[in-house]
């Protein structure tokens, strides 16, 4: 399973994408502004879009994607989502207002057909198994695990203290979990009031985790990428933890 990492950030700025992850080239994990690095090909390539939650910074790539493929899309991409995260998208963005209503466009075969999902579905999706996860943020969100059949790995979405996901990965052992920890420990207060991770919570988190998958820390905010991983790494000797990085492309084999 490749996974290409088109965004990770916690903001934007020169050379920073936010949260856009590209699987066997054909599934797309969330649509951040990482999905203006792909060409017309590519895009048209994509079939599937899982989303972990209505915020900006996950979703913006997806309206401008379907304006950029519409004229040449051959069939619809299904976007799948919290039931929350559906209505959000009908009612704010896909409104005519915010932009056109691309799930009843063209009228014949709309470009994209939305579907509800919710924390405990298992999903088939292409030739993978996909377990929606639960997730702690100030919005509905979810986290997925990905399975190929042969690999699998974790992708937690902006999550703070989780303590429902870390006995369904002690179950499941996946070979990499991506885990958002967005803020350093001096920003322990903001972190907690708006639903992510330092590296202090994270080692907390940690403790419920007994298999030693890689972790790829992803979601730092601009400017403090150093310190972050600098206190991870203090904290957590033991584990195997590295900082996600825009372009790599990750191959689980």
């Amino acid at each position: 399973m490749k996974i290409e990492i088109l965004g990770c950030s916690g903001g934007i700025g020169p050379g920073l994408k936010t949260t856009t992850f590209l699987i066997d080239d054909t599934l797309l994990l969330d649509a951040g502004t990482g999905v203006e690095l792909l060409t017309m090909e590519r895009m048209l390539n994509i079939r599937d879009v899982v989303i972990t939650h209505g915020h900006l910074d996950h979703i913006i790539g997806l309206p401008l994607m379907l304006a950029t493929i519409f004229d040449q899309h051959q069939q619809p991409i299904n976007v799948y989502a919290h039931p929350e995260v559906i209505a959000a998208l009908e009612q704010h963005i896909f409104n005519w207002t915010i932009w056109p209503d691309y799930t009843r466009l063209p009228e014949e075969q709309p470009i994209i057909i939305l579907h509800k999902i919710d924390v405990g579905d298992q999903l088939t999706i292409q030739d993978k198994t996909i377990d929606v996860l639960p997730s702690e943020h100030p919005t509905p969100t979810v986290g997925y695990l990905i399975n190929n059949g042969q690999n699998s790995f974790v992708f937690t979405g902006d999550t703070g203290s989780n303590d429902k996901l870390w006995p369904l990965l002690n179950q499941r052992k996946p070979d990499l979990l991506i885990i958002d920890v967005s803020f350093t420990d001096e920003s322990d207060h903001l972190a907690r009031i708006s639903g992510h991770l330092t590296p202090s919570l994270l080692t907390q988190q940690l403790l419920q985790l007994e298999p030693n998958p890689r972790i790829a820390i992803t979601h730092l905010k601009p400017g403090v990428e150093d310190m972050i991983m600098q206190q991870c790494r203090r904290l957590l000797p033991e584990r195997q933890i590295d900082r996600l990085h825009q372009g790599e492309v990750i191959t689980l084999d």
